[in-house]
């Protein structure tokens, strides 16, 4: 086989008859052509069009155009063995581009860029502009045996601009893998670590890993996930418990419904039974209020479809508010803001059409599956809306007519409460007045939401007190609306969920945004951990969106600050609780402890779904973005982690704090007992704001009362529970035990430990911890940051199973890769963003596991299949190893 790169040196059309070809037993007849090896072209390539990381491409460069003028040609030969009908794909630029190709000189034919897969941002300042390259598959070709041409013409109208690193014709499905061949492998791995290049997953019977069998298929056929008895969490159609490990994905915005089908089919063999979609289902610009994004509704219909065959449930969460854009052709009252943050609620003219909207995505019969999206039970939970509310800081950006419309509505609500605004003036013993108040002509103008966040007293106190209880029933009215409506006129009996986001106040605010959501099944949040600051020196808004050199981070593992953990929630009585977008968000280095943390404290606490953020691609993703679950830190971990969470490898544990709630003390903003807050760091703090308003009453209850048992808020006048854990958090040490004593957490060192019958290890600082010794597992590790996990796979106690699946993480960053302290303290500085493959840092580890039926041990690649068997030491207890520095997945058997 030809050495990559040696045939951009052949430019001569004899030579190019040398093109590489190859048959192989998954790929058939096999052509692969090179951009930069046309015999022939008018491309002009441009500075900084050029400047990319060359690394990312599959001969080190392309054949790229950017330049004013006439469409550029290039023209490619090559010989072809045997006549017929060829796969073509093309890894080009699918950004603001336009290709066209034609095949022996017939006719011109488009390409379409936007239908892409495995995309990567190939700029060497790492800028989001135009210069990213993907595959693109194009339609199938005919060749004849022999001498064929092929051209490639770009006709975008920015330049022209285009970028061609190779295009391959193939007899058999062809499989993209980035810019690798089949079975290449570039071995780039800087010192210490090793290179993670997996082939793309061809679900061979031969994968010893493959969790799609947990799943029932097709997803619904026992009938509608539904709440248990007691509310607190989901059982299946039979009634059976039903847990969910799951991810927010938007593969189905391709509109190959085969691509939607193998990302399902690649998700559910990792443990995956949820994905949610994030929909905007608003009209774009220039369409009509009435009118719906259809585009966004094709890409539901396909993705519960594929789903569904895969035994995947699915979320709908079709509506941003911040994403939607204001027409004045629309004839909504003019919030002269940027979006329509907030209008939802009680804006009547967008609730109608919000409803309209939702008939047209659930009530035709889904083209892939033949029946509406309302009637199958593979829907299972419906979002009505995502990060929105009257409660956040956005509630400012309510101007103009519509701040005028919602200081009528409070003063109808007023006037019902009270009997009149006089008699509310009277109550409150004053007016406290606002900007914009006509008492007279019934308009009551609330504050903005900036007061609601401050202490007050007198007269404003009880304004500000009628002011929150009415945005709160505004919100929970029309949760409560949207439920009548999806069950009495669409006919959906799934779940639903208001919304999941967040308060100006959490301490003041947040009660009163969950009490409105309790007026349907499910609460939700979102929630990430970032470990710390991730800033742009010239442009912080950028680092937002994107990793770039020169960006500044902290990164700072979870396990030093659990006060910041996503899953510290407090949890509303009688209703099950998810967490609908979430992740460890590069660029932070620790993050295979997330997946270890969900599973263990999710299942422990009682929170039962939590949705990773986010994936676009069909398996693991090129590094590095800053929104991207498709790592093998995050996505590689989620194996063990999602037997043990959905198997009930992990106890739940009794309710540390169920505080009870009066309405009156959350409409008068007083803090609970303990506020679901980031930021709080017990090693500095003493207490929070709202433990400090408490204290003389209850006694400090400090955060890390969350990781000691669930933390749950009532709504109603009873009694306020709070367990004993002074025995559980030991604050001198910095640990913090479960109240099942299957969990400890020990924030000085960095550590946590897992010592369950089914499923035991470790993550974090592993080399601080020393010898670890649970009930099975003795693990000793040099790594200063590593997660390894033993889960039994038959669901049999670790210390009796015949079959253990060994995962291991450490830390995955790209090729070449480079940071250095900036600052004081963690801040680092990015000086090199690195490019493909991804490096894993090598393992140093001996594992004991005290099961003498155990006698094998197999190192499995990252689609389970075999890769060797490795050397075991094996005594009358059980079976010792030294882990491999690639370990990764190790079947023990």
């Amino acid at each position: 086989m030809m050495k990559p790169g040696l045939l951009r040196n052949l430019k001569t059309p004899l030579l190019m008859a040398l093109v590489l070809a190859w048959c192989s037993p998954l790929h058939g007849q096999m052509i692969w052509i090179e951009g930069e090896d046309a015999v022939n072209s008018t491309m002009r390539g441009h500075n900084w069009y050029d400047s990319v990381k060359t690394a990312e491409l599959s001969g080190n460069d392309w054949l790229s155009h950017f330049a004013d003028g006439d469409m550029p040609v290039a023209r490619f030969e090559f010989d072809v063995s045997a006549a017929g009908r060829y796969e073509l794909w093309l890894r080009a630029n699918p950004i603001a581009s336009a290709i066209s190709v034609r095949v022996n000189g017939g006719t011109w034919a488009p390409v379409a860029p936007q239908k892409h897969e495995q995309s990567v941002n190939i700029a060497a300042d790492g800028q989001p502009d135009l210069r990213f390259v993907a595959w693109i598959k194009a339609d199938p070709v005919s060749l004849s045996e022999g001498k064929n041409s092929l051209e490639v013409r770009f006709e975008s109208q920015n330049n022209r601009h285009g970028g061609l690193d190779c295009f391959v014709l193939s007899r058999q499905p062809f499989l993209p893998q980035g810019k690798l061949r089949p079975g290449e492998k570039t071995g780039l791995a800087d010192p210490g670590t090793w290179a993670f290049e997996p082939d793309r997953d061809a679900f061979s019977p031969d994968s010893l890993l493959d969790l799609s069998s947990m799943n029932e298929k097709p997803a619904g056929a026992k009938g509608r996930v539904a709440r248990s008895p007691d509310g607190e969490s989901f059982v299946d159609g039979g009634g059976k418990p039903l847990r969910f490990w799951a991810v927010n994905t938007s593969v189905q915005h391709r509109d190959d419904i085969e691509a939607v089908r193998e990302h399902a089919r690649w998700l559910a063999k990792r443990g995956v039974n949820m994905v949610r979609h994030h929909g905007h289902l608003a009209p774009r610009n220039g369409q009509k209020l009435d009118d719906v994004n259809t585009e966004d509704i094709e890409a539901a219909w396909r993705l519960v479809a594929a789903m569904k065959e895969n035994g995947i449930y699915v979320t709908l969460s079709p509506y941003w508010a911040i994403s939607v854009k204001p027409d004045p052709a629309w004839g909504l009252k003019d919030a002269e803001g940027e979006n329509l943050t907030g209008l939802l609620f009680f804006d009547a003219r967008l609730q109608a059409a919000y409803k309209r909207w939702l008939k047209q995505l659930l009530t035709p019969p889904n083209p892939h599956t033949g029946i509406p999206l309302a009637q199958d039970p593979a829907l299972a939970i419906f979002q009505i809306q995502n990060e929105d509310s009257l409660l956040f800081w956005t509630e400012n950006a309510i101007q103009g007519e519509q701040r005028v419309e919602l200081g009528r509505q409070f003063a109808d609500w007023l006037n019902a409460k009270h009997g009149s605004l006089d008699n509310a003036v009277r109550v409150w013993g004053g007016t406290a007045r606002c900007k914009g108040d006509d008492f007279a002509n019934d308009i009551v103008m609330p504050h903005q939401i900036w007061q609601l966040t401050q202490d007050h007293h007198g007269p404003m106190a009880k304004r500000l007190a009628d002011q929150l209880a009415f945005y709160t029933e505004r919100m929970r009215d029309f949760n409560l609306s949207i439920a009548k409506f999806l069950k009495e006129e669409i006919g959906y009996e799934g779940l639903i969920n208001a919304g999941n986001w967040r308060t100006a106040d959490q301490a003041k605010l947040l009660d009163a945004e969950r009490y409105a959501y309790a007026a349907n099944d499910v609460i939700g949040v979102n929630r990430y951990y970032t470990g710390g600051n991730h800033t742009n020196p010239t442009d912080n808004h950028r680092a937002g969106y994107l990793i770039s050199r020169g960006d500044l981070f902290d990164g700072i593992s979870a396990l030093r600050q659990p006060w910041a953990f996503p899953l510290a929630l407090r949890q509303v009585s009688g209703h099950p609780m998810i967490v609908s977008e979430s992740a460890w968000v590069p660029p932070l280095r620790y993050q295979t402890e997330g997946p270890f943390l969900v599973a263990a404290y999710g299942a422990m606490t009682g929170v039962d779904i939590f949705y990773w953020f986010t994936t676009d691609q069909i398996g693991f993703g090129p590094p590095m973005e800053k929104w991207q679950l498709s790592t093998p830190a995050q996505i590689g971990m989620f194996p063990a982690a999602a037997v043990m969470f959905r198997q009930g490898y992990i106890r739940q544990g009794e309710p540390a704090l169920v505080e009870s709630r009066n309405l009156n003390d959350v409409f008068n903003r007083q803090p609970p007992l303990l506020p679901e807050e980031s930021g709080f760091d017990p090693n500095r703090d003493s207490s929070t704001q709202a433990t400090k308003a408490e204290a003389a009453r209850q006694g400090t209850i400090t955060p890390l009362t969350y990781l000691a048992g669930p933390v749950e808020v009532a709504f109603d006048s009873g009694e306020t529970q709070l367990a004993d854990i002074s025995s559980l958090i030991d604050t001198d040490k910095r640990t913090v035990r479960s109240i099942t004593g299957e969990l400890n957490w020990n924030y000085g060192d960095g550590y946590c430990t897992l010592n369950a019958a089914k499923a035991q290890g470790a993550a974090g600082n592993l080399a601080a911890a020393g010898t670890i010794s649970l009930g099975t597992l003795t693990l000793r590790c040099d790594n200063d940051y590593a997660t390894v996990l033993a889960v039994s796979m038959d669901g049999v106690n670790l210390s009796e199973s015949k079959q253990v699946l060994l995962q291991i993480g450490t830390v995955a960053r790209p090729h070449g890769w480079k940071t250095e302290p900036a600052g004081g303290g963690k801040s680092q500085r990015i000086v090199n963003l690195g490019s493909s493959p991804w490096n894993i840092d090598n393992a140093s580890a001996d594992v004991t596991l005290s099961n003498s039926g155990l006698s094998q041990a197999t190192l499995l690649d990252a689609n389970g299949i075999a890769i060797a068997d490795l050397p075991v030491q094996k005594n009358v207890d059980g079976l010792s190893l030294t882990l491999p520095p690639n370990a990764f997945y190790i079947l023990l058997r």
